[in-house]
Formats: C-alpha cells, sequence, structure tokens
C-alpha cells in the first residue's frame, strides 16, 4: 500500500499559529470601488431620461448613455439604459412599437391632415411623429403617402422645382459665434410678422416670433434679449449664465437698430478678449448673402407658413359676421387676434423644435457640422469639431433690459386691448376652456363672439 502523501500546507501556513500571509490579487481593480457611483434607481433619473427622449427622438442607446455621463456625471450600460427605457415606455427604434396597423395609419393620417399643401416627405412626418412620442417606421410612412397622398411626391421632386442658386460653403467656430436675424412677411396678409433669430454654426432656430409687425427697432430689441434669456433652457447645464454671441448679423433694416446697440453695448462690457478690436459686434449683409436665416425661410413657409394660411382662411369668416351682425369689427377683429397669435407662435414653436431635431444627412465636403441634429451639434459641440463661443452675461443683467425693452415696444407688441383680453379670458372660461388647434381655432371663435354678446 503506498505511503500517504502529505497535504501541502498553504502558502503563509505556519506551525506556530502566525495568520497567513495574503496572495497578492492581479486584480485590475481588487478593491471593487469604481470612479463613478452606482447607477441611480430610475426614479431619481426618470425626469432626466424623460426630457432627453422629448428633446432628441432620434436618440440612440449611446447617446443616452454619453448624455448621462457628460451632463450628469452617472455611468450607465447598454442593458441598464435599455430596461430603464422600457420601463418608461420609451424606445429608440420603430421596430419595438407593437401598435396596430390601423392605428398607425391613422396617426399618419393625422398628421397629414396638418399639411394640406404636402410640402413634407417622409423623413420629416416620421420626425413629427417622433416627437409626439409615436415611433412609426420609414416604410410604413412612406406607404401610407403613397397610398393617400401619392401626388405629395411629384410636388416635392426636386426636377420639378425651380433650381437654386449655389451658394459659397460657410464657416464657424462654433455655436453662438454668430446669431444670424431676419423678418419673414409672408404670413402678413393674415396679420401674423415673423422674426427670426438662427445661429450659423448648427444652424439651429434659436428665437422665433410671431409679431402683428417684425418693421419696428422696439420690437426687434425684445426679440433679441428674448432669445439671449432662453439660452439657458437651451444649452441645458453646460453654462451657469445666460449670454449673447460674438457677432450679430443682418440686412440693412432700420428695424435693428436697437438689436444692434444691445449687442455693442453688452459685448463692451463682457466681452474681454485680444480678438474683441478685430471682430465687429455687428456684421451688416446685403439680403442675399444672408445665408443662414435666409435659407430657413423656405422651409418654414412651404413646411409650415402655408398650411397656416389655408387653415386660417379656410373658414367662411362673412356667415360669422352675419350671425353676429350686432357686433362691432372690435369684438370681430380682437376675438381673432386672441384665439391666433398665441396658436400661431405655439405651433411656430413647434415647427421650430421639430428643425432643431431634423438630422442633417452627413456631407463630408461640408465645413459646418452634419450627420446629426442641431441640437445634438449644441449639447456637445467639441464632437462636432466646435468651440462654444457663447458671451456670457449675467442673468439679471439681461432681465432688467428686458424689462425696459417690453415697456417701450408694449404699444407695438399687444394683439388686443388689456380690456379686452380680460373680457376674453371670461369668455373662453365659461366655455370650459376648449381646445384650440389650427382646425378648431373658427369653431372656438364663433362660440366665443357668441358667449361675448350675451356678456
Amino acid at each position: 500500500m503506498p505511503p500517504k502523501r502529505k497535504k501541502k500546507k498553504p502558502e503563509g501556513d505556519s506551525d506556530d499559529g502566525d495568520p497567513p500571509t495574503k496572495r497578492k490579487s492581479n486584480a485590475r481593480n481588487p478593491s471593487g470601488k469604481n470612479q463613478h457611483a452606482a447607477v441611480p434607481p430610475l426614479e431619481e433619473i426618470a425626469d432626466i431620461i424623460r426630457k432627453y427622449h422629448s428633446d432628441n427622438p432620434s436618440f440612440k442607446y449611446p447617446d443616452y448613455i454619453e448624455a448621462l455621463m457628460r451632463d450628469h456625471d452617472i455611468k450607465i450600460g447598454r442593458s441598464k439604459i435599455a430596461q430603464y427605457l422600457s420601463q418608461l415606455g420609451l424606445s429608440t427604434s420603430s421596430r419595438g412599437n407593437r401598435m396596430p396597423d390601423d392605428e398607425q395609419t391613422q396617426l399618419i393620417l393625422d398628421e397629414l391632415a396638418n399639411d394640406p399643401n404636402q410640402t413634407r416627405g417622409p423623413r420629416v412626418v416620421k420626425e413629427a411623429l417622433n416627437l409626439s412620442g409615436h415611433k412609426i417606421g420609414r416604410n410604413k410612412i412612406s406607404g401610407v403617402m403613397h397610398t393617400f397622398e401619392e401626388e405629395g411626391f411629384e410636388k416635392r421632386d426636386p426636377k420639378a422645382q425651380k433650381k437654386t442658386v449655389k451658394r459659397s460653403a460657410l464657416t464657424s467656430v462654433g455655436p453662438h459665434e454668430e446669431w444670424s436675424m431676419d423678418g419673414h412677411d409672408k404670413l402678413n396678409e393674415a396679420g401674423f410678422g415673423i422674426y427670426g433669430i438662427r445661429d450659423k454654426w448648427g444652424t439651429k432656430y434659436l428665437h422665433y416670433r410671431v409679431l402683428p409687425s417684425n418693421r419696428y427697432a422696439t420690437v426687434i430689441g425684445v426679440v433679441y434679449l428674448e432669445c439671449a434669456k432662453k439660452i439657458w433652457s437651451q444649452t441645458n447645464v453646460s453654462f451657469s449664465t445666460t449670454g449673447i454671441p460674438i457677432q450679430g448679423s443682418s440686412d440693412h433694416g432700420s428695424e435693428v437698430r436697437d438689436a444692434h446697440a444691445l449687442q455693442k453695448t453688452l459685448r463692451e462690457e463682457y466681452w474681454d478678449d485680444d480678438d474683441a478690436a478685430a471682430v465687429p459686434a455687428w456684421k451688416f449683409l446685403e439680403s442675399i448673402h444672408n445665408i443662414t436665416v435666409e435659407s430657413g425661410w423656405r422651409p418654414l413657409f412651404y413646411k409650415w407658413g402655408v398650411n397656416v394660411l389655408d387653415l386660417y382662411f379656410a373658414a367662411s369668416i362673412i356667415p360669422l359676421v352675419f350671425l353676429q351682425i350686432l357686433m362691432f369689427f372690435f369684438f370681430f377683429r380682437q376675438t381673432s387676434n386672441w384665439i391666433w397669435f398665441p396658436l400661431v407662435q405655439r405651433d411656430l414653436d413647434n415647427f421650430c423644435h421639430q428643425q432643431n431635431n431634423h438630422r442633417i444627412r452627413y456631407q463630408a465636403e461640408k465645413i459646418l457640422p452634419s450627420g446629426g441634429t442641431p441640437n445634438e451639434f449644441f449639447a456637445n459641440p467639441g464632437k462636432w469639431g466646435g468651440e462654444n463661443c457663447l458671451v456670457e452675461v449675467p442673468a439679471h443683467r439681461i432681465d432688467e433690459l428686458l424689462d425696459e425693452a417690453r415697456e417701450t415696444a408694449r404699444e407695438h407688441m399687444r394683439y388686443v386691448d388689456d380690456e379686452f383680453d380680460v373680457l376674453a379670458r371670461d369668455a373662453y372660461e365659461a366655455l370650459g376652456k376648449p381646445d384650440i388647434t389650427l382646425h378648431s381655432a373658427w369653431v372656438v371663435f364663433r362660440a366665443m363672439v357668441e358667449q361675448l354678446d350675451r356678456m
């Protein structure tokens, strides 16, 4: 019988009772502690995820992971963010859409009803549905559009449209290097003047306003300051203050007088830079060279404005006048303004939101960023080769100037009298505050005129 082998003592064992010596671990992180905190539970970051989803409907898993790390120092894995999105009922792909086919078709048709001139293609319709929380595949949308609006594809065929003048490439260092400003008059026949401010680098629609008139310098000064105040909410957590651009640009219209003066004054106060003397605070351009904002007017009008005009003039106003023949024209016009001005502003805000989430196809020859959305360009300019150029201004300074400017421009900015505004609010509440949309506006108008007649 072979002799029993003596068991080998573990390293560090000794006969005298001394404690064993610990082996040196080969693990990369023997402590098990990471540099980032544990992933917060869903209830703590649900609102953050929902906001990312709302502001950036084209976000994929890597985008959520990058944004959470960048903005909140939250390190999260692909599986966990997928789990959280699923629990919140959110999706990054139309493939996970379990909505019945007939419901998808109806949603598409409802969206097409907002575009009676058939100016939008399947991709734009898909983006609009994404923003309203409905993930529907492009093939499905295209199929429905071919079935119900085949002629729309012919209207949008570039070969059937007039060729535009070829422009030279635009250049810019980064967001807020230059704000391009201009007015738009094609909705004036309905009484709506539009004024817009667009960023040159990211082509983001910064601030677009519906006004009784876009010709007054005091009014455009207010629009400029409103844009400066709005910057904080548009940049999420990137900046601790609001601010202005390094440079403003516009055509030679006299309406920019106050905006020009404000830009020059604020930049002198808050931009202490070696290049300040070499870079003018404002650049005046011929209209055909004010490309950044001018290039946005065509899609704004043909994808949004024409539909607003059609729906505004769709109702037969004359029968309403006969029904209320004892009513003064004052009430007729004021009621129309009270309903339509806020409505058109909301719809314009929605259009700008869609455009800022519209993915710009990658163009290798383009100097300015491409292959993403304007919102993405702004959220992380470094990723796209840009440098943030915002001239930071204390929020209280902007608030002070804005209060003064609004008081000066008050008469040129209001679309109803103060006394009538009180009456209209009472009449609207008496009707139960019905929902006002582009399709229901004239129905609500008729009900309000009748209610005002009884008051």
